[in-house]
């Protein structure tokens, strides 16, 4: 066979032509699918930090009055919101914010979960929009450490933060007792 041959032969064979776009879609197709199924994963865990948060604010503006053990139960059956994921870097907090007429709010008493509670008499930022008719507001926060399942050596950890406001339901306060 002589080179012209050879050049012939090759051009027009096409045994293996499925194989070779296969090897080279193939790592494109599963990175797609590895990113999307980490992008929804992470949404999912982004959707139970948000109700978490509403889960501890809720849960606590039922009360009349707390007392330690029932600030600690609010936080509890919070964290198992996040159930299937990990609760081992979910931080929960429940305070009590003092607003004052003129808009100034501080922290009357707070509670935490794996994380420091915030100090009494600190000040807070009431979002915008927030009214300040009520004496007192339930403060819930969630603060998760997100680490992606499949591409964590390609990905970084996330970290999500979520808050919620809201008033006590059956009283103008809730008092902390020990």
């Amino acid at each position: 066979m002589t080179w012209r041959e050879f050049l012939v032969a090759f051009r027009s064979a096409r045994s293996g032509v499925a194989a070779i776009e296969f090897a080279l879609a193939a790592p494109v197709l599963i990175l797609l699918m590895v990113g999307a199924y980490e992008l929804e994963d992470a949404l999912t865990v982004s959707r139970k930090v948000t109700t978490v948060a509403h889960t501890i604010a809720n849960l606590a503006t039922q009360y009349t009055s707390m007392s330690d053990s029932d600030a600690d139960l609010v936080l509890q059956a919070s964290e198992l919101v996040l159930q299937p994921y990990s609760v081992a870097t979910a931080q929960l907090i429940v305070s009590e914010v003092s607003v004052s007429t003129s808009g100034d709010a501080t922290i009357v008493w707070s509670k935490g979960l794996n994380a420091t509670p915030r100090a009494t008499g600190s000040s807070v930022t009431l979002p915008s929009g927030t009214s300040t008719t009520t004496s007192a507001v339930i403060l819930g926060e969630v603060t998760y450490t997100y680490t992606p399942p499949l591409a964590n050596s390609v990905i970084p950890k996330l970290t999500m933060y979520q808050s919620l406001y809201m008033a006590p339901r059956q009283s103008s306060t809730i008092p902390l007792s020990n």
